[in-house]
């Protein structure tokens, strides 16, 4: 069963002590990960990880909680970052939840980013957290990349519909699996199969069983499964249209 985890951050020191066994165990799995840059120097690590592991693919960005760091520079850093072969920009966009950098700040940031990624005709990889859904969605509509994936979907940002109509795909994690959270999985009918992606966020947000403890992309399996549950399909077929709509939307060979 081939299984595609479309968002983790195996850089991170989280993964230091054991970074070489996991990704081995990875690709004994046959699971495809996305990697994805907070900022510059974790964009960078996110490059050399693919370079070094065919089933592992980088994208790069900074995230709202460094934008205040965000300069014209930064930009050209990461516009030649991107030129070495990352699949997407991100992790960008609003986070309105924890502020840690001004909301103007975060607005610039991601204007300029979604800007790039059109330029380039790579999807965006998109965090949305607090209250910024519909300054969000303005944004995407007045610089529109074309594709994309809202990452870590919740309840929170409503209908998937407004997301869907600007072309972007849906992320799913660890957080369907959690008992009360009834209300993602009832959103799961809203989302086409062929937008849903499926992701981890590792190392954080684990599935259940494994609340409390760090993620890893292995676990992406738990979330199929339950997605699979709910949707009353195999998770064989899950897993195998999550791992096609990933190829396609970040443009990967088999």
């Amino acid at each position: 069963m081939r299984l595609f985890d479309t968002h983790a951050h195996l850089d991170f020191p989280q993964f230091d002590p054991d970074r070489d066994r996991l990704i081995e165990e990875l690709v004994r799995q046959g699971v495809h990960v996305v990697n994805v840059g907070v900022d510059l120097e974790t964009s960078r690590a996110s490059l050399e990880l693919a370079r070094a592991h065919p089933h592992i693919h980088a994208a790069c960005g900074v995230h709202p909680h460094d934008a205040r760091d965000f300069t014209d520079m930064t930009l050209k850093e990461l516009a030649a970052l991107l030129a070495r072969g990352a699949v997407a920009v991100g992790e960008c966009g609003l986070d309105y939840y924890r502020d840690l950098s001004p909301r103007e700040d975060q607005r610039r940031a991601f204007r300029a980013q979604l800007e790039l990624a059109r330029e380039r005709g790579i999807p965006v990889i998109v965090h949305l957290r607090g209250g910024a859904r519909d300054e969000l969605l303005e944004t995407l509509r007045e610089v529109n990349p074309g594709r994309g994936v809202i990452h870590a979907f919740s309840p929170a940002h409503g209908s998937p519909r407004d997301f869907l109509d600007l072309g972007f795909h849906i992320g799913i994690g660890g957080p369907v699996t959690y008992r009360k959270n009834a209300a993602l999985r009832a959103l799961l009918r809203e989302i086409p199969l062929e937008r849903l992606l499926v992701e981890t966020d590792s190392p954080y947000l684990p599935p259940e069983p494994h609340r409390g403890k760090r993620n890893d992309p292995a676990k992406v399996r738990l979330v199929v499964e339950r997605i699979a549950e709910v949707l009353r399909l195999p998770p064989r077929d899950i897993a195998e249209l999550t791992f096609r709509n990933a190829r396609a939307l970040f443009r990967i060979d088999a």
